[in-house]
């Protein structure tokens, strides 16, 4: 034990310090105290009550933080409930306060040597992540399909249980939260949130049950829907199963040399977390596409009733009709991946145009395009300028829509009306980038083209 004055080393029976004469009563009791609660925390553990032994376990390393008992206790606590992170935190203050003889170095081993196991936990809170904040977006359908994930990863972490079943809850699929969350309480058996959960789908199945007619709460014979079997004849051979299993076998081969294949092919273990993410990305593209999908059966209702309003003779219907007709294709487009061709389409519109909340997100969404896809655009078109000038032309103009007053874009937007033989229009771009800045690299080049014709 160490004097909390000089911070000698003092034998752990003594009352007060053989150097500076320090009273050490109080850090017997605070000892005491600390060993007390870690008995109550390793008695609540046993019995499966982890957040409740947690709660304790803290309460013994407030009387006594260099209690590493406790600490690796409350470490295996929070590994048991999936909290990987903190129970490696915990595990390496112990090994702090007691270099050696300490049971941590074996739990650290143990968690380190499996590299497999850390890069799940890694993907696992990176997933967890994601789908917090796609729930807390309001995106619900691609938070399950996060989570569902998660789950699969390390069916242990309860917080990930809990927000699946809270989701399931809130979609009303209790059937499936309440596995979720039974999952949840066979590992942490007295977890208030768990229970809370459990509660709130107990009241909604009494809801449903007290809403729902006698009738329809009477069980069915199971064998009411039964038929009596005929009379016995022999079945007839058939070819189908022979054509069946070729079909198969067909089949299989197909799926090794496309799926299977190309990925034993791959070097390296990068190739794994390539497919995860690739996966990921599928799973966000298609749950994006299913939004948009349902703003636009949105849109097209609120477009259905803006033509009823024009045809009752509403003027301002009829100029909010085109705006909302615009919105619609670009959601088209954006839907089939032309994000450019969408912005351009909302090109010169405001949210204020629009007045459903919808359709003002539908339209924040797709009608912004960073500065680094429109550079992206700029130079894509600078390469095939030479080669094909038409097809640079039309990009250019969707540019020059997005971003009026950039310069590189008025270069090659010039270069291209040269080059397809609009001379007028040509030196009509290469005025207006030379205007915004002659000494600029763009402007430069604009002049030299400008003199050469």
């Amino acid at each position: 034990m160490r004097c909390p004055r000089c911070d000698a080393n003092v034998t752990d029976t003594r009352t007060t310090c053989n150097f500076c004469g320090q009273d050490l009563s109080v850090i017997h009791y605070a000892v005491r105290v600390s060993n007390t609660y870690y008995n109550l925390g390793l008695q609540k553990a046993k019995v499966r009550d982890l957040s409740g032994a947690t709660v304790i376990l803290k309460k013994s390393l407030q009387f006594n933080k260099t209690n590493t008992d406790a600490r690796n206790l409350l470490g295996l606590v929070y590994y048991e409930m999936g909290e990987t992170v903190a129970a490696l935190s915990e595990w390496i203050l112990s090994k702090y306060f007691q270099e050696k003889d300490n049971l941590a170095d074996y739990f650290l081993d143990t968690a380190q040597k499996n590299k497999t196991a850390l890069d799940a936990i890694n993907q696992t809170l990176k997933k967890y992540n994601a789908a917090l904040s796609a729930a807390k977006a309001g995106n619900e359908d691609l938070a399950i399909i996060q989570l569902r994930k998660v789950v699969n990863l390390n069916p242990r972490f309860i917080r990930a249980q809990q927000l699946l079943g809270l989701l399931y809850i809130h979609s009303g699929d209790l059937q499936k939260a309440a596995k979720c969350l039974n999952k949840a309480r066979k590992i942490d058996f007295t977890n208030t949130r768990t229970l809370c959960y459990l509660n709130e789908i107990s009241q909604e199945v009494e809801k449903v049950r007290a809403s729902s007619s006698p009738a329809k709460l009477v069980k069915k014979d199971p064998m009411a829907n039964v038929k009596p079997v005929g009379s016995y004849s022999e079945e007839k051979k058939s070819m189908m199963p022979a054509v069946y299993t070729i079909i198969g076998a067909v089949i299989g081969i197909i799926v090794c040399f496309v799926l299977i294949r190309p990925t034993l092919t791959q070097s390296g273990l990068g190739g794994g977390s390539q497919i995860a993410d690739a996966n990921n990305e599928a799973a966000v593209q298609s749950s994006q596409i299913s939004n948009l999908e349902r703003q636009n059966e949105s849109l097209t209702k609120e477009i259905e009733s803006l033509k009823k309003k024009i045809a009752d003779g509403d003027t301002q219907a009829q100029n909010n009709l085109k705006f909302y007709e615009r919105l619609a294709k670009a959601s088209r487009l954006y839907t089939d991946n032309d994000k450019v061709g969408a912005a351009v389409e909302l090109a010169g519109l405001k949210k204020s145009n629009f007045t459903t909340d919808e359709a003002k997100a539908l339209f924040a969404k797709i009608s912004v395009i960073s500065s680094t896809e429109i550079e992206s655009l700029i130079n894509r078109a600078r390469d095939q300028v030479n080669v094909n000038a038409a097809a640079s032309l039309s990009l250019m103009k969707k540019v020059i829509k997005l971003d009026g007053d950039n310069q590189r874009a008025m270069l090659w937007l010039g270069r291209s009306y040269e080059l397809t033989g609009d001379k007028t229009k040509a030196k009509k771009w290469y005025k207006k980038a030379i205007k915004l800045g002659a000494t600029t690299e763009a402007g430069g080049q604009a002049r030299r083209y400008l003199d050469a014709m």
